[in-house]
């Protein structure tokens, strides 16, 4: 008899864990969701920021290549964002110094700045997510349904460091 209780009470303890863990796996997977979205809105701004930018750059190759980096960071699809993103940083970089005192150069600082806080928490909701995701327990029970696992958006988010 008290082996039968011992065993359930060991069940009943082994849902309730099962059950926390999925319940906060969800959890993560919308907070990783939210910091997507945060990111995405803060990586278009700060393309728009940087087309504008180009925008009172005297014509020529520099204002033209920060164009097209912007204008491709603006239409790029998941996959390529990355790369895109990347290409941004490398044009901003290749455009400094800016012109001072404008308001679409402090947009873009403003824009770059939280393009790196966004970034932050959005790699952070990703590695709690992952580091819940890996365990042995979660895998092998597919608490995360068929959810993928989420990825690590690395970007060079230095470019306005002057």
């Amino acid at each position: 008899m008290t082996t039968v209780v011992a065993l359930l009470g060991l069940l009943v303890l082994a849902v309730i864990y099962v059950t926390w863990t999925a319940g906060r796996l969800d959890r993560l997977h919308a907070r990783v969701d939210a910091a997507w979205a945060a990111l995405d809105a803060q990586l278009v701004r700060r393309a728009a920021a940087a087309r504008a930018v180009a925008a009172t750059l005297a014509p020529g190759p520099v204002a033209e290549t920060l164009d097209a980096a912007a204008r491709a960071a603006l239409e790029a699809g998941a996959e390529g964002r990355e790369a895109c993103e990347n290409d941004l940083s490398r044009a901003l970089r290749a455009a400094l110094p800016l012109p001072p005192d404008s308001a679409e150069l402090a947009e873009l600082e403003t824009a770059t700045t939280r393009v790196g806080l966004a970034r932050s928490f959005h790699n952070a909701a990703v590695g709690d997510t992952r580091a819940i995701r890996l365990r042995r327990i979660p895998r092998a029970l597919r608490l995360a349904g068929h959810r993928s696992l989420p990825q690590f958006f690395e970007i060079d988010d230095t470019a306005m460091a002057q």
